[in-house]
């Protein structure tokens, strides 16, 4: 997550590092005796091969920040001192980062010397430092950031306000101020701000004093743990801020003041507890740090993050509306992520980021541990399932899936690592390492680690030795298998029976092609039965399971079954294909099935075979709306609303005959109006539906149904329209022009001026099928950005080009993919992100070639844009394969 930026040199003389004149866009090379000549390229971001010799350079240090901060100035200042302990006489240049900012003086030792500062980092020669102990003092200004990472800058457009927060992972820390920002060289920090009177100043401790010097106030804090630099926090403002505490622990909890009166401190406060009532015994090691803040801001790239003691929430997770129970749920489940991390992250700290999944896997793993264990969320292994494990899974399926431990080179990179394999799929196979181990040696094997380690870095051989011998198993092949192996494997039963019993059964694994790793693991298999009207679960019986093929010898003898589920419960991270007198009987008894669970995830095997290619659209669509109309789980209900969702846009691009399309998308549709009409009055379900219907609504008909629904000339009871459910309906009128969608933005910013229906009515205005309004909006995109918070540049392009507007995309084809140099060379990750995103779900060859050309087109792409370019031609490709699937079906 670095930022990049036009390349400017300050030339200082300096004998080693740069003579006056030298051409500067030369890299910095000082030769060290009796050492390997070392390089760092003057480039953004910072290499692992650096980051290891910055390490033998530096022994240990400590960082004094003092730091002024302004809301009406576009800049912040500061100075640091680091306190740095060198291994020796250094015979190299020392390096200090330190993005995008300028640079006033650099003293050590008390003693001013020369530098160079590329923009990127800061220079020492080595003949200006000495075996031992350094102190090294640098002046530096830095702009505030309005992309969500370094120090981020949000004025409140309700009220004036000025907010600011920190985000910093992998490499933004150097934003804030000059330092080693390498997650292996951790630190203790003393703070000390300046900053307007009315603000609270939010960092790892406490304050211990606080002084008025005016109209500011100088806020000094004490010497923090030791940790790394890029879970360090600032965050200022004049927040609401609501106190408690929980085992000795003080508890805040802060927003903005316009966004207070949504914010619910008692769930808040209530998760955080029943996570810590958990996490303390469970690990065997008191909450480390002194205190637990939770600051929830406005313009954050991702959900949360981890800052030592002051943990940064998106301020999606508040509402404006009432919560669903699947929303309280996801809030309690990322403050248990995020405070898993104190221990898991904070506490222990991975090496280097090819160990992120050290930090992101466990967290995943450990807050659905949390829930299940000590909430009142009863269902959240299914939600496990519903959310993180089909992200894992559809990420394991894609070109770009990789191995959960890989090299990650540089920064870059480890900023393209975030992704669903990281977090979901390592999550995914923590959660049955207990299976394989058994639970209660996981837990010691975990305990020992952190006591062992805490306050250090560690390695993935660390983990895995602290687990294997607590369970005193060699974890080498498990490790091999499903640590550095990639790919999703494919697991099936095959079954035969004599007089109504079981006379064989096999459990079939396979992989990819390409990855043909076949793994070893428990799983548990489920015999189904008819009993009375219900098909019931009659047999559940664990299994280990490798190899191409296991003969389950147990189950020889039992109840021969109508449903066979391989992966009852959930154990296993695979794959499933159903046998054909299971799939049979489940279109047959889908809602027979006794278990919501066991449903939830035959809805998913159902829709598997559709994104598959072995079910053509249209019969699995019309199994969907033959069957889903009576459930009544809620968590099967969001996983079809959702499928529908997917399946309605599929029908936006699909190559169909024009009338079949419309019959179709009209029957998904008419069935999720009928959905919302008969739901429950005020039932989560109900809100559901709800948001299914502003994704499909696009006849006539529905359209007016929706603008009743917002002119209150329509309603459903039990049904309130919160300001965001407003703003779905006046974004459904403005992607279809329908009626006055002009002035029904007006209307709305008439009443609600907040930052979030700015963000709204962006992305209404954006999706306008007009060329207008796609030339407007990708202008300020391309062209203008310096102009606008990267928050209204997603807003724009996330809603830019949608599946339908594709030939919208095609006339704007040529301008996008002709910036895509300058992005690529100049732009930060944040924004490459915001820019592939402009790329639409284009279901032609020429979708699919158009990206080829680009991947293929020899230029060396940021890892994150040739990520995205990738994966955006594999749905192409997977959607046009899907069209002919269903023009073949209506063939036959």
């Amino acid at each position: 997550m670095n930022r990049s930026g036009k390349f400017t040199a300050v030339l200082l003389c300096s004998a080693i590092l740069v003579a006056c004149g030298q051409d500067t866009d030369q890299e910095l090379v000082a030769p060290g005796a009796g050492q390997e000549t070392v390089v760092r390229a003057q480039v953004p971001g910072l290499s692992e091969d650096y980051a290891k010799l910055r390490k033998q350079q530096v022994a240990s240090v400590d960082y004094r920040l003092s730091v002024t901060l302004d809301a009406e100035r576009d800049h912040f200042s500061g100075q640091v001192i680091a306190d740095t302990r060198l291994n020796g006489k250094p015979t190299q240049p020392l390096t200090v980062d330190f993005s995008g900012g300028s640079v006033d003086s650099v003293r050590v030792n008390d003693r001013e010397v020369p530098f160079t500062y590329n923009d990127y980092f800061i220079s020492i020669a080595p003949e200006y430092l000495r075996a031992g102990e350094n102190a090294i003092a640098i002046r530096y200004q830095h702009p505030y950031s309005t992309d969500g990472s370094g120090l981020h800058r949000f004025r409140d457009p309700e009220d004036g306000n000025v907010y600011m927060y920190t985000d910093f992972e992998p490499y933004d820390a150097n934003r804030l101020f000059p330092h080693f920002d390498q997650p292996n060289l951790k630190a203790h920090y003393t703070l000390d701000v300046t900053a307007p009177k009315d603000w609270t100043i939010i960092t790892s401790v406490r304050e211990q004093k606080v002084e008025e010097k005016g109209d500011k106030k100088l806020w000094q804090f004490p010497q923090s743990a030791k940790f790394s630099s890029y879970i360090f926090s600032l965050h200022a403002g004049p927040f609401r801020v609501w106190e408690d505490e929980t085992d000795g622990i003080p508890l805040r909890l802060m927003a903005r003041r316009t966004l207070a009166e949504y914010v619910k401190p008692e769930d808040w406060f209530k998760f955080t507890k029943q996570s810590f009532e958990f996490f303390q015994p469970y690990f065997d090691i008191d909450y480390p740090f002194v205190k637990y803040d939770q600051v929830i801001v406005p313009d954050f790239n991702a959900g949360a993050m981890e800052n030592v003691a002051a943990v940064t929430f998106n301020e999606a997770y508040v509402s404006r509306g009432e919560k669903t129970e699947a929303q309280r749920m996801r809030l309690a489940n990322v403050i248990a992520h995020e405070m898993a991390h104190m221990w898991f992250g904070d506490l222990v700290t991975m090496n280097w980021w090819d160990d992120l999944w050290l930090n992101e896997s466990f967290a995943t793993y450990m807050a659905n541990l949390s829930l299940a264990r000590n909430s009142e969320f009863k269902n959240a292994w299914e939600n496990f399932y519903l959310g993180t494990k089909q992200w894992a899974y559809r990420a394991d399926q894609l070109p770009t899936t990789h191995a959960i431990q890989l090299p990650v080179h540089n920064t870059d990179e480890a900023f393209a690592n975030f992704d669903g394999i990281t977090y979901g799929k390592g999550g995914s196979i923590l959660k049955q390492l207990p299976y394989y181990l058994g639970e209660e040696k996981f837990r010691l094997g975990v305990s020992n680690y952190l006591k062992d380690l805490s306050y250090s870095n560690s390695t993935l051989d660390d983990f895995m030795g602290h687990l294997g011998k607590a369970a005193d198993k060699d974890l080498q092949q498990w490790q091999q298998q499903w640590l550095y192996q990639p790919g999703l494997n494919t697991l099936s039963a095959q079954f035969q029976c004599d007089n109504g019993k079981v006379a064989g059964l096999t459990l079939i694994q396979t992989g990819p092609e390409e990855y043909p790793t076949l793994r070893e693991q428990r799983t548990q298999l489920g015999f189904y039965n008819l009993e009375g009207g219900s098909m019931v679960l009659k047999e559940v019986l664990p299994v280990m399971y490798s190899g191409a093929s296991t003969n389950v010898a147990a189950a020889k003898g039992l109840d021969c079954p109508q449903i066979l589920n391989p992966n009852e419960g959930d154990w296993a991270f695979v794959k499933v294909n159903l046998d054909s007198t299971s799939v049979d009987n489940m279109k047959r008894h889908i809602n027979d099935i006794e278990k919501p669970f066991t449903r939830l995830m035959l809805w998913q095997n159902l829709y598997d075979s559709f994104y598959d290619g072995k079910l053509p659209l249209n019969q699995y669509l019309h199994f969907v709306l033959e069957n889903a109309g009576t459930e009544r789980d809620i968590n099967v209900i969001r996983l079809v609303a959702r499928h529908l969702g997917s399946t309605f846009r599929y029908l936006n691009q699909v190559d169909m005959n024009e009338s079949r399309r419309e019959e179709l998308q009209l029957a998904i549709e008419t069935f999720v109006w009928q959905q919302l009409q008969q739901s429950e009055a005020g039932s989560d379900a109900q809100k559901t539906w709800f948001g299914t219907f502003t994704d499909v609504a696009k006849s006539d008909g529905a359209l007016a149904n929706a603008r009743d629904l917002l002119l209150g000339e329509r309603k459903l009871d039990g049904l309130t329209l919160d300001p965001d459910r407003r703003w779905d309906l006046i974004y459904l009128q403005n992607a279809h022009l329908y009626s006055d969608y002009q002035q029904a933005i007006d209307r709305e910013l008439a009443r609600d001026n907040s930052d979030r229906a700015q963000l709204k009515a962006i992305a209404s205005e954006a999706v306008r099928p007009l060329p207008e309004a796609k030339a407007k909006w990708l202008q300020n995109i391309l062209e203008h950005r310096e102009d606008f918070k990267l928050s209204q540049l997603r807003y724009a392009a996330d809603n830019l080009f949608p599946a339908s507007q594709v030939t919208l995309y095609d006339d704007n084809a040529e301008q996008i993919i002709s910036a895509i140099g300058a992005v690529n060379a100049t732009a930060s990750p944040e924004y490459i992100g915001t820019f592939t995103d402009l790329f639409p779900l284009n279901c032609s060859e020429a979708g699919v070639q158009q990206l080829t050309a680009i991947l293929e087109g020899g230029e060396q792409l940021n890892p994150l844009m040739e990520k995205s370019l990738k994966n955006r031609r594999y749905d192409n490709q997977r959607c046009v394969d899907m069209g002919q699937l269903l023009t073949h079906a209506s063939a036959d």
